[in-house]
């Protein structure tokens, strides 16, 4: 978050003088060192000018006197030197501090914000303290932003300035709880997504790291995958900016494709992650599952129907690569296994010596079956015929595979001859 040149001026870092003015004494002091030596103590800590030596003389002071009527003026001294001296986790902890009787007072917060974001390894107290003022932010931003809050020797115009910032200061506080939860691991990152899931850059961070762990856990993958669908599919409040989503989404298209083995089934994913934040369950199957499951079902179907099976391999060899030749050689002129195929056409149509079928898929012609003498009357189309034949020819595409049968290696044919009938009798006239 950046303020303008005002705004900085009216936000400065706290000093000990501003924050003993804000916390508008009474005008009858009745604070008192407990003795001189108090006293002296902390005259030479509040007049003392080298920072490192003003902290020295601070802790004596405290160690001698941890129970002080001077405790928040300590607390204020501690909390500017520290600024002083950059000393940041330090600094947040002091403004803590003083927070327990300014607890919305906007420099101590903002000094929080600045303080954390200058720290590579923040401490559990650092996280719990910038944690504590983002939820303040977001939950009651009209305690912190009200004119009631405005500090003393701020000008009314100054303060109309910082009411400006009350929506950019709760991005910010938001932005603060997802820095934090990616410094405290994908858990972290999980709850804060329950928590609010508009967050979707955290998505983003989700898939990134489970990717990098890939190699060990490819099982992982498919959760990756769902992280950026989610970033390249959620438009509602706090989504992606278009540009960002296409990009995002063209990842998930490469993503998807590669792992899955093609696009079936990612317009499920995407309308799946555009309305809820986590996996919870929803698993994209990858090829080497895909490839697992068909070959599974191809077995189930080998087992339930060997006769497909067999008629399957068949075509298989004769349109894959040296169909013709491995035709030539090995399958010209040998009686094939039995099949079943539906009737699709016959020629002619009554007492026919051809008849079309359909074996592998219902209306679909693949088979001829040629008969030296014509069956007997006629089948409907779409009835069954069982028959075992010896190959003749075939076509690869669209795939024909002619066979020669004999009748009597014909089953369920039921076509029969009109019966003949002997001519009528004639009567002769005068008889």
């Amino acid at each position: 978050m950046t303020f303008s040149k005002t705004t900085k001026m009216t936000l400065a870092s706290v000093a000990f003088a501003a924050f003993v003015a804000a916390q508008a004494t009474p005008p009858a002091d009745t604070r008192k060192f407990k003795n001189d030596q108090e006293q002296t103590e902390a005259i030479a800590a509040n007049t003392e000018k080298n920072p490192t030596a003003r902290i020295e003389k601070l802790d004596k002071w405290k160690a001698d006197f941890p129970e002080s009527d001077y405790g928040e003026a300590r607390t204020g001294l501690y909390f500017s030197t520290y600024g002083e001296l950059k000393k940041y986790s330090e600094q947040i902890q002091s403004a803590q501090e003083l927070r327990k009787k300014l607890p919305n007072n906007l420099q101590l917060i903002q000094t929080i914000f600045q303080d954390y974001a200058q720290i590579k390894t923040p401490s559990q107290a650092d996280m719990a303290a910038v944690t504590d003022v983002a939820n303040l932010i977001i939950n009651h931003p009209d305690d912190v932003f009200s004119n009631s809050n405005k500090p003393q020797g701020v000008t009314d115009p100054q303060w109309a300035e910082t009411m400006k910032l009350k929506d950019p200061t709760i991005a910010y506080a938001k932005a603060q709880l997802d820095k934090v939860a990616e410094q405290q691991g994908p858990d972290a990152v999980i709850a804060r997504l329950k928590a609010d899931p508009t967050r979707v850059e955290l998505n983003q961070w989700l898939g990134a790291q489970i990717l990098k762990d890939a190699k060990d856990h490819p099982e992982k993958q498919s959760d990756a995958i769902f992280h950026y669908a989610r970033a390249a599919s959620y438009t509602g409040p706090g989504c992606l900016d278009p540009k960002a989503r296409a990009q995002t989404r063209s990842f998930v298209d490469r993503a998807y494709n590669q792992y899955h083995g093609s696009m079936e089934g990612e317009d499920k994913l995407l309308a799946a992650a555009a309305n809820q934040p986590l996996p919870d369950g929803y698993v994209i199957k990858s090829n080497v599952d895909v490839a697992k499951e068909k070959n599974a079902a191809e077995e189930a179907d080998r087992a339930a129907n060997p006769m497909l099976a067999a008629w399957k391999d068949t075509k298989g060899i004769l349109t894959g690569d040296g169909g013709q030749a491995k035709f030539d050689s090995d399958i010209k002129d040998s009686e094939l296994p039995k099949f079943t195929g539906k009737i699709v056409s016959m020629t002619p149509a009554l007492r026919p010596k051809t008849v079309v079928v359909a074996v592998e898929k219902d209306g679909v012609a693949d088979c001829t079956l040629t008969f030296t003498a014509a069956l007997p009357g006629k089948m409907e189309t779409g009835e069954s015929l069982t028959f075992t034949g010896v190959a003749k020819s075939f076509t690869k595409d669209p795939y024909m595979l002619t066979l020669e049968v004999d009748k009597d290696k014909l089953e369920g044919w039921t076509g029969k001859n009109a019966p003949v009938r002997p001519p009528a009798k004639t009567t002769k006239k005068g008889s």
